[in-house]
């Protein structure tokens, strides 16, 4: 099945081995598929919570605006992520959606994850291992805020973003795809404008890497890594005994 029809099997089929069973009601999530343009609102912070989405191509991300006008992007949503699980327990959205590029989407009812936890006991666990690793990044952005330089951040994104990508699909660190304008960038990592702008100059001019427009390319891939400090493991799709433990459950 192309990967666009099927995102979300590619996303959670990471961490277990689905059934046909599984697979049915993971594709049941896709069937009302809209397309949407870029910069298109999924919804807004304080809408109540009904609806969920399965990002099947494109980029989304959520957000908040704060009272000075300024806005801090909280998670950046590839193809095959599930967009407000993590406001599944809340009666209305803590933050805002949109879309970053032109994509496809798939629209569910929240209930429709109720149906899931009941039928299956694989899919529950791969549902709270994709949360779990949505709070890992947060986390560890948060970490990389406190301890660490601009220079560091924005290339400890760059690699992050990479590993996400190659999950889903073969992606050259050299260059790859990345929509994100310098302000947006800011709005992630909590960096002013004018600061990435400078770093970014830095990183070019030290033959790091070159943000492009709608892409990265990578110089020194040796130097990316060496200097971003980075450790994957909060990247890891590994879910030690758990595995070993749904065998022996349906033995």
């Amino acid at each position: 099945m192309p990967q666009e029809a099927s995102a979300i099997l590619s996303n959670l089929g990471r961490y277990f081995s689905l059934s046909d069973d599984d697979r049915s009601l993971l594709l049941e999530l896709e069937k009302d598929r809209h397309s949407m343009a870029g910069k298109s609102a999924l919804w807004q912070a304080g809408d109540k919570v009904d609806k969920l989405y399965v990002i099947q191509s494109g980029w989304a991300y959520t957000y908040r605006d704060k009272f000075d006008g300024q806005r801090h992007i909280i998670d950046v949503l590839l193809p095959g992520d599930i967009i407000g699980l993590r406001d599944l327990t809340f009666a209305t959205h803590k933050t805002s959606a949109r879309m970053l590029t032109r994509g496809m989407v798939s629209i569910f009812s929240h209930k429709c994850i109720v149906d899931i936890i009941d039928g299956s006991t694989a899919l529950t666990l791969a549902l709270l291992a994709s949360i779990a690793r949505q709070e890992a990044m947060l986390n560890e952005r948060m970490l990389m805020a406190i301890h660490h330089s601009a220079r560091s951040r924005i290339m400890h994104f760059i690699i992050e973003t990479h590993i996400r990508l190659n999950k889903l699909n073969p992606t050259d660190l050299h260059q790859f795809y990345l929509p994100l304008t310098q302000a947006m960038l800011g709005e992630v990592l909590g960096l002013t404008i004018v600061h990435i702008n400078r770093t970014l100059a830095s990183l070019e001019r030290d033959g790091i890497l070159i943000k492009h427009r709608h892409h990265i390319e990578i110089l020194d891939e040796q130097r990316l890594i060496v200097e971003a400090e980075f450790d994957s493991d909060y990247l890891s799709d590994e879910m030690d005994g758990l595995k070993e433990y749904l065998k022996l459950t349906k033995a």
